[in-house]
């Protein structure tokens, strides 16, 4: 663990907002990926791809943008069918959710019911749609120990994902403001900056430890345990 410049111990905030993959999961499946070549080659009417887009720290709709936008696809022929676009992706995966490989990451459920057990209020801050986001976690159980959730379904970037989700998290935080991002990538970092948050860096994704910290979060692990190990007394309620 390396300390950055939290201006509070990582268990003190009133709020915690967390990306989902490489973050709180680990997805071993392609349903997701092929849920975005569907609904791509159904606009396209020709065989497309998310290939060559960088998906890591990125978000749905900003996914499909640059992979429309690989494939040459005007955006005047594919933004006007943003909802159904978003809707088809949404049943692909709703409909093979079984085919779904998910694993809990080190630590995530202890973390996640340390943190609710002190008053925090919990949040995601994704780039998934909600729909897809919200079936992830309920096949893992994560989702019940969660306030709220903010998706990318409006969304385009990810520092706007954020906005909105910090914007929730002080509404039920009843206007402490206090908050901390967890995530996995230099987007999540990027991101938090962006809307003045603190922000924990986990290396349980795609990127190094190494390559986090050249980032500059507030605080870089290398998994959530690492935080839970750091908890030496009883757990006590966030003062409101």
């Amino acid at each position: 663990m390396e300390a950055g410049t939290l201006a509070r111990a990582w268990d003190e905030f009133d709020a915690y907002l967390f990306d989902i993959d490489g973050t709180l999961l680990n997805c071993t499946d392609a349903v997701h990926y092929f849920a975005f070549n569907d609904a791509l080659s159904a606009i396209a009417g020709r065989p497309l791809t998310i290939d060559g887009v960088v998906a890591h720290g990125n978000v749905d709709v900003g996914i499909l943008r640059e992979a429309f936008a690989l494939a040459y696809i005007p955006e005047n022929l594919w933004r006007p069918r943003l909802p159904e676009i978003l809707a088809r992706m949404c049943c692909f995966v709703s409909e093979r959710q079984q085919d779904l490989c998910i694993s809990v990451l080190p630590g995530v459920r202890e973390v996640l019911e340390y943190l609710r057990s002190r008053g925090a209020v919990l949040g995601t801050a994704t780039g998934n749609l909600e729909r897809i986001g919200t079936i992830k976690l309920n096949r893992v159980e994560l989702l019940d120990l969660f306030n709220f959730g903010s998706w990318s379904d409006a969304c385009e970037t990810r520092a706007e994902v954020f906005r909105h989700a910090a914007a929730k998290a002080r509404d039920l935080a009843r206007g402490h403001k206090t908050i901390c991002v967890i995530g996995d990538t230099p987007a999540d970092i990027q991101a938090a900056r962006a809307n003045d948050l603190k922000v924990i860096a986990v290396s349980t994704g795609i990127f190094t430890h190494e390559r986090l910290a050249a980032h500059n979060p507030d605080l870089v692990v290398h998994s959530l345990t690492e935080l839970m190990q750091q908890v030496s007394q009883p757990s006590t309620p966030v003062a409101k």
